[in-house]
């Protein structure tokens, strides 16, 4: 069983609703700590990626606090996950109308202006799960894609999709997620995505780049419905704050483009895997792709002598 599974057992969502939603973080912490003792091997892997990634540059006290951290970030994107959706529509708007603020919301505007859709790409960092309700009560047309790790996650998914007037295309029975992504663009929704989706990427076999100190190939996935749809494309991410605080923030493509100087044959998968990994780097207890992380194989530099492009500078987007 996975944690998230773990998680979602029914008596476990009775307990979260009886004791309430902020002492129900503590109690997901101490299961996630109880999930983490008996799988052992999922938890070994997430500190030896933050080991090979952190430990030349960290000391060993700063390096254990960070796997501290880490972990306490995974467990709070669990709370949100489950904050999200299964508490009440009036909860939840009442959290996202009080909670968040918003930085950067013209470019989505500006998107859905050419009439083409917005492919809003974010990844696993902070609480990303509450972007897609969080733009649907600030009246975007959402459209997301998700895999569910639970039949019950899924009805109840489904059921606040349709309160909050968002789409939901569901991976796993949805027969092309590809031309379902492209239908709801054309229809000038805004559709959300992530780009370290590495289980889910379409590598290029030409252009590599690097993540997070590994060399992969680029995601040809934005750029192929890009190139199908001409859907605008934004780069977004929703940021854990003090005082459970959260800011969502995005810039478009054309802004990234012309603000770095970057040239136009550069891969979209790579500027907004570059955007992400910077976020990354400064507050790596956000991001919840560790254990992922440590099973990405790297390519051997000399398979890519000629082909892979210079490693790009870490961005500050400097959203605003």
């Amino acid at each position: 069983m996975k944690l998230s599974s773990f998680l979602q057992t029914k008596p476990n969502l009775f307990l979260y609703r009886q004791m309430g939603w902020k002492i129900g973080f503590f109690y997901i912490m101490a299961l996630g700590k109880l999930f983490f003792l008996v799988k052992g091997d999922e938890k070994e892997r997430i500190e030896v990626s933050l080991e090979s990634l952190f430990g030349s540059v960290k000391e060993g006290p700063e390096v254990r606090a960070l796997k501290e951290a880490v972990f306490r970030g995974i467990f709070y994107h669990y709370y949100e996950k489950l904050f999200n959706a299964f508490s009440s529509v009036e909860s939840l708007t009442d959290f996202l109308d009080t909670q968040v603020q918003a930085e950067g919301m013209e470019a989505i505007e500006r998107g859905l202006h050419r009439g083409k859709g917005v492919l809003l790409i974010t990844g696993h960092f902070g609480g990303v799960e509450f972007i897609p309700g969080f733009l649907a009560k600030s009246d975007f047309p959402v459209t997301i894609l998700v895999r569910f790790s639970s039949e019950h996650l899924r009805r109840v998914s489904l059921e606040k999709a349709k309160r909050f007037k968002t789409r939901i295309i569901d991976v796993d029975h949805t027969p092309s997620v590809l031309k379902a992504i492209c239908q709801n663009l054309k229809e000038n929704r805004v559709v959300i995505t992530q780009c370290d989706e590495m289980d889910e990427w379409r590598p290029s076999r030409q252009r590599a780049h690097l993540f997070l100190g590994k060399l992969v190939n680029v995601d040809r996935t934005i750029s192929i419905l890009t190139k199908r749809t001409g859907a605008f494309v934004v780069f977004s991410l929703m940021q854990r704050e003090p005082s459970r605080r959260y800011t969502f923030a995005a810039i478009s493509l054309e802004e990234i483009r012309k603000r770095f100087s970057l040239s136009s044959d550069m891969p979209i998968g790579t500027i907004v895997l570059k955007f992400l990994e910077h976020h990354i780097y400064k507050h790596p207890e956000e991001w919840y792709q560790w254990g992922k992380y440590a099973k990405v194989q790297g390519i051997e530099w000399r398979e890519y002598s000629t082909e892979a492009p210079r490693p790009l500078p870490l961005f500050n987007p400097a959203y605003g």
